[in-house]
Parts: structure tokens; sequence; C-alpha cells
């Protein structure tokens, strides 16, 4: 797969594959636009041991509707009461249209 962008409600993300050390596939997400001046991330990665490249029809890969929905989880908990966003990056505004 390649890296792709995305945007949700104005937030936008940059998401890339890779094999960790033992094989497993995982999935970069970067904030681009996210706090600690755009640095700011998460990786997920599969469950269950699947080493994917020897999975040639792609089983183990997720699909970009449930990346994109992984993103806005992210968001959902970040800037939810209480969430890593009030605590930690307390002067992060989220992005607005027209501002």
């Amino acid at each position: 797969m390649d890296e792709f962008d995305i945007s949700i409600d104005y937030e936008l993300f940059r998401i890339s594959e890779r094999y960790q050390p033992d094989g497993r596939l995982s999935y970069d997400f970067a904030w681009l636009n996210g706090p600690a001046d755009g640095t700011y991330g998460f990786t997920i990665g599969r469950s269950g041991g699947e080493a994917a490249p020897a999975d040639s029809d792609g089983a183990s890969r997720m699909s970009r509707e449930e990346l994109v929905e992984q993103a806005r989880s992210l968001l959902d908990s970040f800037y939810a009461a209480g969430g890593v966003g009030e605590e930690d990056f307390p002067d992060h505004v989220p992005p607005q249209f027209g501002l």
C-alpha cells in the first residue's frame, strides 16, 4: 500500500504501512496538523501474528475505511473531556474551516 493522506473534520493524517521486525504488519498515522508541531501520531499493528509478506491476497491488511475509522477514534478520544489533548496539549486548538 502506498502512503496516503486523509482529512477528518479538517484534521490531516498521513497513513503508511510497514512491517515490524517480526514480520507483522503495522500502520503509522502521522497527524500532520496536530499537536507538537505536527510530530504527534500513533501506530497500530495487526494482532494474531499474521506475517503479511506471505499473505498474497492481503487478508491481513486493513481497508482504507478501517484506517480512517482508527484516525477518527483517535480524534474522538484526544478531544474528549479528560483526554490526551486536554491533559497533555492544552494549547492545541483544533483547526477550523476558514480560520
